[in-house]
């Protein structure tokens, strides 16, 4: 067995000259990581790209389950850095406890990589990586590892070293210790890939297929392996067979993607027209209206200052972000507005509340609308800032102004409490369903009441039960009033009051300062007064604040640290880094409050359409942000059972997110706007373009 990648590696040079160029991918090894069957390679997930698996290969063998699960979730988080999260839950079935999972052998930890920034040609791929750091009461298999990969024509290779820690089952050997290795080798072009390795305890051998990227499925891809390994250093580790089924996303769309997009629609549809001479700038203003309206925007005004065209709107309809309602303003208004038009200025606003304005050259725009090698033209005429520069007194308005504006929003949001691979179960959950109900009243004021129906629940979250307390109520959770204005040119303040947790009077309070002399920086201060009496209440009822510093390291990376007033009392310091991939934002964060320390991650992304229904007298929608955190107690010498503590540093969670509601959860900022002139361009031939002639 141990020729086998030899050979292959001959057969494989032997047969290059023959073999047709195919993409190989990327699979998943079982230990939490881009790689082979079991072992690590040097490769690593592309940037904003994400994996999920689940297979039955325990690579700790030396206790015997009938029942062996092993999920994983990864991100390529950019910069050669990937992160992997395992799940490793090995269980007898029958379950002689029905009300429990029984976790005996569970294992949740997490893996790091990070491919070194070396590129010179001959050389390798390497990298440096870390598996199975969590819980010091679980340890299977941590390792330290550096490995070199490279490919051959069809062949992949990889040869690394590890240093493994000694598992805590005495049974168990060791697992990715000393020198490993292995190939994959691709079958001709049937996607199919032949792996076969060593992870320096034990030997394996496997299949491997690769789909075609799916666009109906998001252009994901999905892996299937199946493998088969061989004995191991103690007796109890016997050959098994195993399956393992992946599936590879990428969770934004490049620039060349958003490019193609928008010329693939505007190829469905007639070439835009020239600017039509004949039509008066009365009638192009009300064409300009109507389009707008016809977009599904909201409060929506034209008008003129001079030579300058004025366009003002407000969006609910295109939530997953903001930039998409602006392409289509500010396509819309290049091409409908007047012939005598130089500049276009767009206003963006919130519950009536003006929170930004973009301008930008209309002859510019117009010709890179119809040809978009000339961004760059574009992009020097591209301005931005949070608060417009004009006297909305000054604009001599034709249109709008007259259209209702009181509309009912219904936003739909899932509610899910959860702990994962406890000693009480592998996995509890409380879902719910969130229906919250808002009216925007006068400016930068809005009532909203927020009712939740209970979905289901595991048992282990019935009353009486150990976590009862996480259980989702039914009935009416907020009703309250919010009033959000600015402070000057700089501070952003929103404040609420009313009935919180479903029973309690309470108040809220946050408030976005943009540092002066940095624009795409800020101060974020955060603070609720709810007196929860209540013994069953959620976690994060109780009183909180918060006051942070987020630092844009760039548009997409933000470090965020600050001081937290905890919901149980504690207080103590936070840090947290999140990278933004698209609309989709992953945040890495550690928290401590007391004697607690946790650290963890969560996963926002929008839950709604696209482009969901436009300005109605009733207009359904979903969450614009839905957040899914995961977390752990970090252990210390004096505490090593990583247990759960649901209730402990939990930091202040606002009913009302003025950031997300507001801001665009964040992304309102110069920097972030002249990064996203694809995306402009593409919303405009997606959503505008049709409603023009």
């Amino acid at each position: 067995m141990n020729k086998l990648p030899a050979l292959m590696s001959v057969a494989g040079l032997l047969l290059w000259p023959a073999w047709p160029a195919q993409a190989q991918g990327l699979g998943v090894a079982s230990l939490g990581a881009v790689g082979g069957l079991n072992i690590p390679s040097a490769y690593v997930l592309g940037s904003g790209d994400a994996v999920v698996s689940i297979g039955n290969e325990d690579p700790n063998l030396g206790t015997r389950y009938n029942h062996q699960r092993n999920y994983l979730a990864g991100f390529g988080l950019g910069g050669g850095v990937e992160l992997f999260g395992r799940l490793n839950h090995n269980q007898n079935l029958p379950n002689p406890r029905p009300d429990s999972a029984e976790l005996i052998g569970g294992d949740l930890s997490a893996s790091l990589k990070w491919q070194l920034p070396i590129e010179a040609r001959g050389l390798p791929k390497l990298a440096l990586g870390l598996t199975d750091y969590g819980g010091e009461a679980a340890v299977y298999f941590r390792s330290i590892y550096a490995v070199a990969s490279d490919e051959l024509g069809p062949l992949r290779w990889s040869l690394g070293y590890a240093r493994s820690q000694q598992s805590v089952l005495r049974k168990a050997g060791r697992v990715l210790d000393g020198v490993f290795g292995g190939a994959e080798l691709r079958l001709w072009d049937t996607r199919a890939t032949l792996l076969a390795e060593s992870d320096g305890t034990r030997r394996h051998a496997g299949l491997r297929y690769y789909s075609p990227v799916l666009p109906w499925l998001g252009d994901a891809q999905v892996i299937g392996t199946v493998q088969r390994s061989f004995g191991g250093a103690t007796p109890q580790q016997s050959d098994t067979n195993s399956v393992n089924l992946a599936l590879v996303v990428p969770l934004q769309s490049d620039d060349a993607t958003r490019t193609q997009r928008g010329r693939n629609a505007a190829k469905t549809q007639a070439p835009l027209p020239a600017l039509a001479a004949a039509s008066t700038s009365a009638e192009r203003l009300a064409t300009l209206y109507s389009t707008l309206r016809a977009a599904g925007l909201d409060r929506v005004r034209v008008g003129t200052i001079g030579d300058d065209l004025v366009v003002e709107y407000e969006n609910q309809r295109y939530l997953h972000n903001e930039v998409d309602a602006l392409g289509i303003a500010l396509g819309l208004a290049a091409e409908h507005a007047p012939a005598s038009s130089r500049r276009l200025h767009v206003i963006t606003r919130k519950t009536g509340l003006v929170v930004s304005e973009a301008s930008v050259s209309v002859p510019g725009y117009r010709a890179w609308l119809r040809d978009a090698a000339e961004s760059s033209a574009v992009q020097a005429t591209l301005g931005y800032d949070r608060l417009p520069g004009y006297d909305a007194s000054t604009v001599a308005w034709a249109h709008g102004g007259a259209q209702p504006v009181n509309r009912v929003r219904v936003a739909l949001s899932p509610l899910l409490n959860y702990t994962v691979g406890t000693e009480i179960g592998l996995f509890n959950h409380s879902l719910a369903v969130q229906a919250r109900t808002s009216v925007p009243l006068w400016t930068g004021a809005e009532a909203y009441a927020d009712v939740v129906q209970r979905i289901d629940n595991s048992i282990n979250m019935d009353p009486g039960r150990a976590y009862a307390n996480l259980r989702h109520r039914n009935g009416l959770q907020t009703l309250a009033l919010q009033q959000s204005f600015w402070l000057g040119r700089h501070t952003l303040a929103s404040v609420g009051a009313g009935l919180y947790q479903y029973n309690t009077a309470g108040l809220e309070a946050e408030a976005t300062v943009f540092v002066p002399g940095r624009p795409e920086d800020s101060v974020h201060l955060r603070a609720r007064a709810v007196h929860a009496t209540d013994s069953t209440e959620l976690p994060g009822t109780q009183n909180a604040s918060s006051a942070s510093y987020r630092w844009r390291m760039s548009h997409a990376t933000w470090l965020e640290g600050g001081v937290h007033s905890y919901t149980d009392g504690s207080k103590g310091p936070a840090l947290a880094l999140t990278r933004w991939f698209g609309d989709v934002a992953l945040q890495m964060f550690a928290r401590q409050g007391g004697g607690n320390s946790f650290v963890g991650l969560e996963l926002s992304l929008p839950l709604t359409p696209r482009q969901g229904m436009g300005a109605h007298a009733i207009q359904l929608g979903g969450n614009p942000r839905y957040a899914l955190p995961i977390r752990s107690l970090l252990t210390s010498d004096t505490d090593k059972a990583n247990s759960q503590r649901p209730n402990a540093v939990r930091p202040v969670d606002l009913s009302y997110k003025s950031e997300v509601e507001l801001l665009n959860s964040g992304r309102m900022t110069p920097d972030y706007l002249g990064t996203q002139l694809p995306r402009l361009r593409e919303s405009f031939y997606l959503y505008g373009r049709g409603l023009m002639p």
